[in-house]
């Protein structure tokens, strides 16, 4: 009896401590989300069109309409992983310099 007993409460501790990980997992990437966003352009402040190429694509199907898609990237933008990448790159280089851009 008390294996059996063991079991299940070794089963409600395992999912009590999943649970407990992904919600603190969840709480990090929704506020790293929130924090990046603050700062963000919005219909207000837009970027500067330097900084912004867009890409027009016009597709036509075979039943005569047209498909039009736009394509904006922003030429500032590094995505975390390249910057969680990068910064691991720099701490396993011997020099000072910052990483490189490319």
């Amino acid at each position: 009896m008390m294996a059996a007993r063991a079991a299940v409460w070794n089963a409600r501790w395992a999912l009590l401590y999943s649970l407990g990980g992904w919600t603190a997992l969840g709480g990090m990437m929704h506020y790293s989300y929130r924090s990046a966003g603050a700062g963000a352009e919005n219909e207000n402040h837009p970027p500067p069109e330097d900084s912004v190429s867009r890409e027009v694509v016009v597709t036509d199907t075979p039943i005569g309409l047209k498909i039009t898609t736009v394509t904006t990237y922003n030429k500032d933008f590094v995505s975390p992983a390249t910057r969680l990448l990068r910064s691991v790159k720099s701490f396993f280089d011997p020099t000072d310099s910052p990483p490189s851009e490319k």
